[in-house]
C-alpha cells in the first residue's frame, strides 16, 4: 500500500478546525468481519459463571446470554453500527440495551478482564504478539484507520480474541486524540503514531488462572504504530 505521510498529516491538520467530536467516525477503525467471531466453548467456560443463564425483561421473550455477548462483541470489533448486527444473534435492540446495563454494572470490564487472562494463560498468546507476527495489520488510508486480521488467521480464536482487545484500546486511543485537540496540544505535535497502552491494563489474573488466587507476568507490551515523521 501506498501511503503519503505528508499528505494524511496536511489532511489531518485540516479537520482540526472542524470540531473534532463531529469527524470521530472518520477515524474509528473498521475491521473485516469474514471469519469466526464467536466466543469459543472454553472461553465461554471462563465468563460462564459471571453471566446470568437467561436474560427475560419484561414483556420480551427469554435471551440467551452468551449469544447477547456474542452479538455486542460482534459489534465492537467491527464497529458497525448496531441496526447492522446480523440476523442469527439477538435483536440490535437487545444487545445494545445489556451491553448499557452490564457496563453500569461492571459486568462488561469483568468479562473482558477474564478474557483477557484466558487469552494470555490457556492461550499463551497476546495483542502484541498478533501485530508482531502480522496476524493483524494496520492500514491506513486518508482519513481512516483500519485494523484487520490477516486470512489465513480468520479462524484462530486467539487472534480474533487480540483484535476484540485492540478496537477496546483503539476506542481509549480516540479519547487521547480528542483531549489532545481540545487543549490544543495537537495541532502543536501533529499525529505521529497511535499507542496502544495494554501495559495500563491490568496486571494479574482472575481467580482460576495460574494455579494462583492472584498471579503477576510482565507484558502484555504497548504497540505502538508510526504514522508520521517521529
Amino acid at each position: 500500500m501506498v501511503f503519503s505521510q505528508k499528505a494524511f498529516l496536511k489532511k489531518w491538520r485540516f479537520y482540526l478546525f472542524v470540531p473534532l467530536r463531529f469527524c470521530q467516525r472518520h477515524f474509528y477503525s473498521k475491521i473485516d468481519g469474514s471469519g469466526k467471531m464467536d466466543l469459543t466453548d472454553q472461553q465461554w467456560q471462563a465468563i460462564q459463571h459471571l453471566m446470568p443463564p437467561v436474560l427475560q425483561g419484561r414483556g420480551r421473550p427469554a435471551l440467551d446470554s452468551r449469544r447477547v455477548l456474542d452479538g455486542i462483541f460482534w459489534k465492537i470489533r467491527s464497529d458497525s453500527p448496531w441496526r447492522e448486527l446480523p440476523s442469527h444473534y439477538p435483536s440490535h435492540q437487545s444487545c445494545y440495551r445489556f451491553f448499557g446495563e452490564w457496563q453500569s454494572s461492571g459486568l462488561y470490564a469483568s468479562v473482558i478482564l477474564f478474557l483477557y487472562s484466558d487469552l494470555i494463560y490457556r492461550g499463551n498468546f497476546t495483542p502484541y504478539q498478533a501485530v508482531a507476527e502480522k496476524r493483524i495489520v494496520l492500514q491506513i488510508s486518508e482519513r481512516s484507520f483500519k485494523l484487520y486480521i490477516a486470512p489465513r488467521y480468520h479462524d484462530d480464536w486467539r487472534t480474533h480474541t487480540a483484535l476484540l482487545f485492540m478496537q477496546i484500546e483503539l476506542h481509549n486511543i480516540m479519547k487521547r486524540i480528542i483531549s489532545a485537540s481540545e487543549t490544543g496540544r495537537l495541532q502543536r505535535t501533529g499525529l505521529q503514531k497511535l499507542e496502544f497502552l495494554f501495559s495500563r491494563w491490568p496486571k494479574y489474573a482472575p481467580l482460576g488462572f495460574g494455579g494462583s488466587n492472584i498471579e503477576t507476568y510482565v507484558g502484555p507490551e504497548d504497540i505502538v504504530f508510526k504514522i508520521g515523521r517521529g
